[in-house]
């Protein structure tokens, strides 16, 4: 399987770069050149935080710590990080070139500040799931910001592998693999605002919303009264003008409520962002009609985990052993300069500084862990009853993995390219 992915995500780094070949033949000095370019730095800062976390993650973590936390064999976590960590390594090289090959540059300065969330494997786990579903989020909303087919059909070929990703972390979380039926694209300004509290050091040119915390530590399910934290709380905007809004997969637009009566809506699984605006006509799910200018705060990101998939159950059959309750307390995960709570099963205390806007992001699971992130800028469940008989033979499998890379002419290049991109030949 791993063998597999690598060589899959090879193929598509090659194929990246024979897409943008007619691309680069061509002026860079076009209309659009300048989005098209910064939605590629944007991506490529945020594959280089990705690798950075894995790497950090596989280098901290062993077949014991996997296994403690209740893994049915440190294999199915270890083989999938290995296989992501080597996507998202190519990702960012293939990006770069991409970048170097339109005259841009790459930012290279940045620092990624990413201890916080490796104190333990469940956190590690879920700040991973987390990464995830904003990948994809970021991808989508990227994809409006390149107006040539080649170039966006070549990063769709990225959020297609990430939203892979998004669905095997969503397993090695615990929780539904496939919670919703769409994503929910965000905008560079939007993404920051939930990842800027990981970065540091560089200047990306993008303005970040301003952060949004969630403050409720305990379980969080429908129904449940949230409150929150921010910077943007300052007093200038009375709190009766201001509305929560909460987005999900598959709403054609948010849900809004007014801010002192912000209550987590029904019917919902998996990831759910809150926004709070200074209006109360509900966001658009639409990145282009979206009224993003009344947008006070966030957005933050929290999941919403009653469900859980025989899949999930099979692969971390110890997961309830290990937390203080099952699959029915909150989790939230903040990457704010301010405190916030996230359920696993212990608890821990961090800092990491930052000179780029962060923010909240949370996700709901069981026990509790601390992350407090310092800068200089500005959680779910009801009970579930699941029965399940899985047998698992233990096989052995080795940790060492190899890359498998193929070489090919480029004629053949060009002929599985004009089958899969059609619109290649007349770009």
């Amino acid at each position: 399987m791993v063998f597999t992915s690598v060589y899959s995500l090879c193929g598509a780094g090659f194929a990246l770069l024979q897409l943008l070949a007619p691309v680069a033949a061509r002026p860079v000095a076009r209309s659009t050149s300048s989005s098209t370019l910064l939605a590629l730095q944007f991506a490529n800062v945020l594959e280089q935080l990705e690798s950075t976390f894995y790497a950090q993650a596989l280098q901290k973590f062993n077949q014991s710590d996997f296994t403690a936390a209740g893994f049915a064999s440190a294999q199915i976590p270890l083989q999938q990080f290995q296989a992501i960590f080597k996507d998202e390594s190519t990702h960012t090289t293939t990006l770069q070139s991409a970048i170097n090959s339109l005259g841009g540059k790459t930012v290279s300065n940045c620092t990624f500040n990413v201890a916080s969330l490796l104190t333990d494997v469940p956190t590690m786990v879920a700040a991973a799931r987390l990464v995830e579903n904003v990948g994809v989020s970021a991808y989508l909303g990227a994809l409006t910001l390149i107006n040539d087919t080649v170039l966006s059909t070549a990063a769709a070929t990225i959020m297609t592998v990430e939203a892979r990703h998004q669905t095997i972390l969503n397993v090695l979380a615990g929780a539904t693999a496939i919670p919703q039926a769409f994503d929910v694209a965000l905008n560079p300004s939007e993404i920051l605002a939930l990842t800027g509290g990981l970065i540091s050091g560089c200047n990306l040119g993008i303005p970040a919303n301003v952060p949004l915390r969630v403050n409720n530590s305990g379980s969080i399910q429908a129904g449940t009264k949230l409150t929150f934290t921010s910077a943007a709380f300052n007093g200038t905007i009375p709190v009766e003008k201001l509305s929560c809004q909460f987005l999900a997969g598959g709403f054609p637009v948010a849900i809004s409520q007014p801010l002192s009566n912000c209550s987590v809506p029904a019917n919902v699984t998996g990831p759910l962002l809150v926004f709070v605006t200074n209006s109360s006509q509900p966001l658009a799910n639409n990145i282009r009609d979206a009224a993003t200018s009344t947008i006070v705060a966030g957005p933050t990101l929290i999941f919403i985990d009653n469900q859980q998939d025989a899949l999930a159950i099979a692969a971390r059959p110890g997961l309830n052993s290990t937390v203080a309750h099952p699959i029915t307390s909150s989790t939230t995960i903040t990457l704010t300069p301010v405190t916030s709570s996230r359920a696993m099963s212990s608890t821990v205390t961090s800092t990491v500084k930052s000179t780029l806007t962060p923010a909240t992001s949370s996700r709901a699971m069981s026990s509790t862990v601390t992350l407090t992130m310092a800068s200089t800028s500005a959680t779910p469940s009801r009970a579930i009853s699941v029965t399940s008989t899985v047998t698992i033979v233990p096989t052995t499998v080795s940790t060492d993995w190899t890359a498998v890379t193929k070489t090919i002419s480029p004629s053949e290049a060009s002929g599985i390219l004009a089958s899969a991109v059609p619109s290649m030949s007349s770009g």
